[in-house]
């Protein structure tokens, strides 16, 4: 804690600096991490798209995501920091942070989809831009609210980047097979 989390924990709260405004500009970023938000964008998938592959897709690697981050957070059972000043509550385990991975996954898939089907450049490079920004800014206001230690968000990455990863050559692997 002391020789990474901390210093960490402390650079984010002296960049941001602490305020109000500030404190809900990170619980505005948290929120595009949390259940209830990617829930309803895994709705939001089924709505938009004809083919139920997207959604599929999204609800197994996500659901197998959140079964995988409980069952680490279980394993692991490391309490939340108390050396912090936490501006959010949370009653679970703090490794990995489940916004992170669970946002990671998301819009990981998400940025894997825009890459493989959107032809126009600057729009594919625009959007997996913004949709990594979100990513980061997720991670990045888990540690600010005090809810994190920077190694919960550190590992929520590494393991939801790894899992996306197999997810998806397994999942192709699966549907090609399928389809072939």
């Amino acid at each position: 804690m002391v020789l990474f989390d901390l210093p960490v924990y402390q650079f984010f709260i002296s960049f941001f600096t602490i305020s109000p405004f500030m404190v809900n500009v990170m619980k505005f970023f948290t929120s595009f991490g949390s259940t209830i938000f990617i829930v309803c964008g895994i709705l939001s998938v089924a709505i938009l798209f004809k083919d139920k592959k997207y959604f599929w897709n999204f609800a197994i690697a996500n659901g197998i995501g959140v079964v995988l981050n409980n069952v680490i957070k279980l394993i692991v059972r490391r309490p939340r920091p108390s050396v912090t000043m936490p501006f959010s509550y949370e009653k679970s385990f703090s490794f990995p942070s489940g916004h992170t991975m669970m946002s990671t996954i998301f819009y990981g898939l998400i940025i894997y989809y825009v890459y493989k089907n959107i032809k126009n450049e600057k729009l594919k490079y625009f959007l997996v831009s913004i949709l990594s920004l979100i990513v980061v800014m997720i991670g990045i206001s888990r540690i600010y609210l005090g809810v994190h230690y920077a190694t919960d968000v550190l590992a929520a990455y590494i393991l939801g980047i790894v899992y996306l990863v197999a997810y998806i050559k397994i999942s192709n692997k699966l549907w090609n097979k399928k389809h072939n």
